[in-house]
């Protein structure tokens, strides 16, 4: 799993590096030849949907999202235990609604091109149903860890 997360890690590394080289890319010709790359606006949008799924992604493992603890944090920790299943459970159910819907509006989508790119929209919106079903599996695992762990805090 963890291999899985570094490999996640340094993709949004490269994609970060890339949208920063091209911003900057774009700049530099428009102050210094006074042109323009036509792909900037659109690759820097698309990709930065990427990086924001995968860093998502990578909080989820890590635990990292803000959450108010002031109701778990005043039980006793059973009953933080139940609070936090049913934040988990709710969490599931949220994903596996977005992941259902991406993989719906991917279905209509894959015949739309990018403006610019001339990419299909398909390569696009895959990061909502691709990090959605990651982020489930990291949630689902974290609860069975959860479950099975013998004295650890609830989070």
């Amino acid at each position: 799993m963890r291999i899985l997360i570094r490999a996640i890690e340094l993709l949004v590394i490269v994609l970060m590096g890339a949208v920063t080289l091209l911003v900057i890319a774009e700049v530099a010709l428009r102050g210094l030849a006074d042109t323009s790359l036509i792909v900037t606006d659109e690759l820097s949008r698309y990709l930065m949907v990427w990086i924001a799924m995968l860093a998502a992604t990578v909080l989820v493992y890590e635990d990292g999202h803000l959450r108010t603890t002031i109701l778990p944090d005043a039980l006793p920790p059973r009953a933080a235990r139940a609070v936090y299943v049913v934040c988990d459970l709710v969490t599931l159910c949220f994903l596996g609604a977005v992941a259902g819907a991406s993989v719906a509006l991917i279905v209509q989508m894959k015949e739309q091109n990018t403006i610019t790119l001339g990419v299909s929209m398909l390569w696009f919106y895959a990061a909502l149903p691709v990090c959605a079903s990651l982020m489930f599996g990291l949630t689902l695992r974290t609860m069975v860890l959860r479950f099975t762990s013998v004295g650890v805090p609830p989070r």
